[in-house]
């Protein structure tokens, strides 16, 4: 059995309050155990929003980095595309300037080998088989027929010769035409071919 110290009134069993004026010994018993249930669910409290705020800073930085990531990936690739780019331009550039010059050069060959071919056909006529060791004493292809041509002139007063002692000139000159147009006609084709006959003698 207990009685309120402040009333002297009957407390039932089981009960801490009095019932007649409403004192409790055991408040400041269970206000100090509910302040410390209280502070313990702040620091609980607390510590969670701690964490849950280091989670958020972490995920935060970690986007932050996965955005630095990307951007860095995204120039990589930009640069490799320029790269690439200006690659293709480099080598489009270069096969257009190699085809140009080989162009050029085929066309500045051309262009110098048509004299050659000219003085090298000029050659069967007369005495102009001289004419390639004054102008083109390099080409190879002129002085080879300016031969063939010095062995036709020598050819044509052999057989002027022989023309006017037997009365056989024409078939003779016949042959000197021949030997002419066969001469002329390999010079403008570029062919070094000796002439039938006499084109080997003296070689």
């Amino acid at each position: 059995m207990a009685y309120c110290k402040q009333c002297g009134a009957y407390i039932p069993d089981g009960l801490t309050a009095c019932l007649a004026c409403g004192y409790d010994e055991n408040l400041a018993e269970k206000e100090q155990a509910a302040a410390q249930r209280k502070s313990a669910s702040e620091l609980m409290r607390e510590k969670l929003e701690e964490q849950r705020k280091a989670r958020q800073e972490e995920n935060r930085r970690w986007a932050e980095q996965e955005q630095q990531r990307r951007q860095r990936q995204e120039q990589s690739r930009q640069w490799a595309e320029e790269e690439f780019a200006r690659r293709q331009a480099e080598r489009q550039q270069a096969a257009q300037s190699y085809a140009y010059r080989t162009t050029r050069n085929h066309a500045e060959n051309t262009k110098s080998a048509e004299p050659n071919k000219l003085f090298a056909a000029l050659s069967y006529l007369s005495f102009l088989f001289v004419l390639p060791y004054i102008v083109t004493p390099n080409d190879s292809f002129a002085k080879f027929h300016a031969k063939q041509g010095m062995k036709l002139f020598l050819f044509t007063l052999v057989a002027d010769t022989i023309g006017a002692l037997t009365g056989f000139g024409w078939v003779l000159t016949l042959l000197r035409f021949y030997f002419i147009y066969k001469g002329m006609m390999n010079a403008f084709n570029g062919i070094e071919e000796p002439l039938p006959w006499i084109g080997n003698i003296g070689n």
